[in-house]
Parts: C-alpha cells; sequence; structure tokens
C-alpha cells in the first residue's frame, strides 16, 4: 500500500479521535496528543527504514525514501540535491493536502497527520539527521523546502 492510500485511509479514524479529543480537553490538549501519538509512530517507522540499509543509516541511503514519499503522484518533488552531508529538495505539490481538503479536515489536522512526521520519522532514522523545513503546502505556502542535515 502506498503512503497515500495509507494516510488517507487513516484520516477518517484520526479525525474522529480528534473530534472526541476537542469534545473533552482544550484544542492545545487535544493537538499535544494527538502530535505526540503520530509523531511516536513516525519514530518508529523512521527507525524501521533504517535497518532496512544494508551497510547501516546513511543519507545516502535516506534519500532513497523519496522515491516511496512520490509513489501514486503523492509528492512532486523538484531540485533534489545530495550533497556529502545534506540533501535538499522542493515539494511542489502535495497530493495530502488536496485528498485532506477534500476530506473536509482541518489544515491543522492535516498538518499533524503528515508534515509532523517529517522530522521524527528522519530522528528515528538516525540521530545523525536533522530536518529543516522552511514552509509547508499544507500550511498554505506554494511549495515545502526541506533541508536534511547529516552530522556525525
Amino acid at each position: 500500500m502506498s503512503m497515500i492510500a495509507a494516510r488517507t485511509a487513516q484520516a477518517g479514524l484520526v479525525a474522529r479521535i480528534w473530534n472526541s479529543l476537542l469534545e473533552n480537553m482544550s484544542p492545545e490538549s487535544a493537538k499535544k496528543i494527538l502530535t505526540a501519538a503520530i509523531q511516536a509512530d513516525a519514530m518508529t517507522a523512521g527507525q524501521a527504514f533504517a535497518r532496512q540499509a544494508p551497510h547501516g543509516p546513511t543519507l545516502e541511503h535516506f534519500a532513497t525514501i523519496l522515491e516511496r514519499w512520490k509513489e501514486d503522484d503523492a509528492l512532486t518533488i523538484r531540485d533534489v540535491r545530495l550533497a556529502a552531508s545534506t540533501l535538499t529538495f522542493t515539494v511542489t505539490d502535495c497530493a495530502y493536502a488536496r485528498a485532506y481538503a477534500g476530506m473536509g479536515l482541518n489544515p491543522e489536522l492535516g498538518f499533524i497527520l503528515s508534515c509532523a512526521r517529517d522530522e521524527p520519522f528522519a530522528n528515528g532514522y538516525s540521530p545523525c539527521l536533522s530536518m529543516r523545513r522552511s514552509q509547508t503546502i499544507m500550511q498554505d505556502h506554494p511549495c515545502c523546502q526541506f533541508t536534511f542535515t547529516w552530522r556525525e
């Protein structure tokens, strides 16, 4: 199953959990709980991806995740640059944002469901890997700009 198919399948349940949380606590508490759970899942996924690295985690192996992220036209990724210690790229189209909007989900929930996973996924892959993203399509920007940096 592609990642976009998995995320959209999960989104309906997560939206119901989100609404139940909001009925029982403040929006800030609901956001904190849901974000923590989704980020813990992302960290576990990053650790699992690291175990697939034939010679242990490296930036070069991490860069191969872009192909998985692009499956089923989930993301259009441009300007990929892999250097000795950095991986940079720009996402110019995001099917996650369109799918969540089509489901009537609040963009904040969409951000928690997908965008908030990116950094913990990288951290789970390796403590040597950090991520910086200056903006996201989910937050109504024209693109998502990523920089992953590897530090020994």
